[in-house]
């Protein structure tokens, strides 16, 4: 698992990206009501699927999820 405490402790160090990734976290660090103690996959798109994101930013969110859950800063860009 990763070296970072939750997702989005892992999410904060991405924010200044200019990469879809960057622009996600950045619209999460914004939104008051985003779960900080989101346990999994399953559970961040859940949330996702009730604020209706579009298709790129849920496909970016696994891709992120994955990411994270190798304990790895991303390698390319997401």
């Amino acid at each position: 698992m990763s070296k970072f405490t939750t997702f989005y402790e892992w999410l904060e160090k991405q924010k200044s990206q200019k990469t879809p990734l960057g622009s996600l976290a950045g619209e999460f660090a914004r939104d008051a009501a985003f779960p900080k103690d989101v346990a999994s996959l399953d559970a961040l798109l859940a949330y996702m699927k009730t604020k209706k994101f579009s298709g790129l930013k849920i496909a970016t969110a696994k891709i992120a999820w994955q990411t994270y859950a190798r304990g790895q800063a991303p390698e390319r860009p997401i």
